[in-house]
């Protein structure tokens, strides 16, 4: 596939009080999966945590956060954990029901008349080449852009001296939308070609996007529609910035989202397991020195007098960790 659409955050709240509940019903998974992070999230005293989804409960008591219910939130790779993990099931037309769970939850919280979705976030990656980082950041810098959205910014990183990529951001930080477009194969150190354009939906405009989504599997042309609608890039070849003409790369791009029609899934990657990718890249030499000097034994005594200095939040990540492997197991097996 050319172009993938993820959805990479989600944030809603039901009027639910138990969130044992809302794991169950508007989530498919166990909650004995989910560890009490020790903390208060997003107006909450009390969060369960399991692999990057934060489930909120018991609201603060003020005028403001009365009768809140329980909050979901979910970033990126919670929602690589959901599609992967989750037992709702909306398959129909013989369809495989793994690839719509996200449209099973949408169509929930339509339902509902209680819920509220505050953040959606809508990944379009383009894998084919469409898109180059570099006439972007051209086009932004020279206002060749037909929107209304008109605060737009190009953050430069840099490793060292040397520069390291761009992020461009269309739209204020406060706005209902926005619009992040970097290059992801450069962020995770990835082969390839890999741009990722986000749309990044608050309030009204998340909310009608699920709305939207209860009535088509076709996320891509939902998305498509969103982007047409909100902005496009641009040749300056006329006076009225309304009648230029799209570039033709961009309209490529566009029209190849068209034509996805599911939410794509991926890998699920566990903050333990990015650790073991750091370990390996960065440490891995001093540990063979150790093993082949010192030995096996003498390592094994480093890792096992460590677990003393262990802090609750790296316990935590254990107990995730541990839950996450049970959760995967479980769903081999089914």
């Amino acid at each position: 596939m050319k172009c993938q659409v993820l959805v990479d955050w989600l944030t809603f709240s039901v009027k639910e009080t138990d969130p044992a509940t809302v794991i169950r019903q508007y989530l498919g998974l166990d909650p004995v999966l989910f560890q009490d992070a020790g903390y208060g999230l997003l107006g909450y005293n009390r969060v369960l945590r399991f692999s990057d989804i934060c489930v909120c409960y018991e609201p603060r008591e003020n005028d403001f956060f009365r009768d809140m219910g329980v909050c979901v939130s979910m970033s990126g790779n919670g929602c690589r954990t959901f599609e992967t993990m989750s037992a709702l099931t909306g398959a129909k037309d013989g369809q495989d029901a793994s690839g719509t769970v996200f449209s099973v939850l949408f169509r929930l919280l339509a339902a509902e008349e209680s819920a509220n979705v505050s953040r959606i976030d809508v990944a379009c990656n383009d894998r084919e080449g469409f898109l180059d980082m570099d006439e972007i950041v051209q086009k932004i810098q020279t206002n060749q852009v037909n929107s209304r959205m008109t605060r737009r910014s190009v953050l430069v990183s840099y490793d060292g001296t040397r520069r390291n990529g761009s992020t461009i951001y269309i739209g204020a930080p406060s706005s209902d939308f926005r619009v992040r477009i970097y290059d992801k194969a450069l962020e995770q150190g990835a082969e390839g070609h890999w741009v990722r354009v986000e749309l990044v939906l608050r309030k009204k405009n998340a909310n009608a996007f699920v709305e939207q989504m209860t009535s088509s599997e076709s996320v891509g042309k939902l998305a498509a529609q969103v982007i047409n609608d909100k902005f496009s890039f641009i040749e300056r070849d006329d006076s009225n910035i309304t009648r230029c003409t799209v570039c033709s790369w961009w309209r490529a791009f566009v029209d190849e989202l068209e034509s996805v029609r599911l939410v794509a899934r991926c890998v699920i990657q566990h903050r333990v397991e990015q650790i073991e990718n750091w370990v390996e890249a960065q440490v891995g030499p001093s540990l063979a020195v150790i093993v082949r000097t010192l030995g096996w034994p003498h390592l094994l005594e480093l890792a096992y007098a460590a677990r003393q200095r262990l802090s609750e939040k790296q316990e935590c990540l254990i107990a995730d960790y541990n839950a996450l492997q049970t959760a995967r197991r479980r769903a081999a097996v089914c």
